[in-house]
């Protein structure tokens, strides 16, 4: 069975790009376009990782985030942070398993899923 990423961004081209590409990878992919769906879905589904944009216009990815950490059922899948301003870091970013700054390269997202969720 194939690991299950959720790719959540507001931004349906870069969401739509990075599903294409972790197909392609050989991954499933699921999609959502805010923190609400995110949660959700996270919860209805258990994926193997998620890639979340921090700034979402519809809410805050980190604050969809704490809430995924919070369940105890969904506390161990790995998230990983997509964000096109660079954080300063901070014990509030320790919630995920690598944050990466927008624009970033393929294989700097493929590298993360996989040392997340090896195929």
């Amino acid at each position: 069975m194939n690991q299950v990423i959720l790719v959540v961004d507001d931004d349906r081209s870069m969401r739509a790009s990075t599903v294409r590409l972790l197909i392609a990878r050989g991954y499933s992919a699921i999609e959502a376009a805010s923190a609400t769906e995110a949660v959700q879905k996270a919860a209805a589904l258990a994926p193997d990782v998620i890639l979340m944009d921090l700034h979402l216009r519809n809410g805050s990815g980190l604050e969809a985030a704490r809430q995924i950490k919070a369940q105890p059922s969904l506390a161990s899948i790995p998230i990983i942070a997509l964000t096109a301003t660079p954080p300063e870091w901070d014990e509030k970013l320790q919630l995920f398993a690598a944050v990466l700054v927008k624009p970033c390269p393929t294989v700097q997202i493929l590298s993360a899923v996989e040392a997340a969720v090896p195929l």
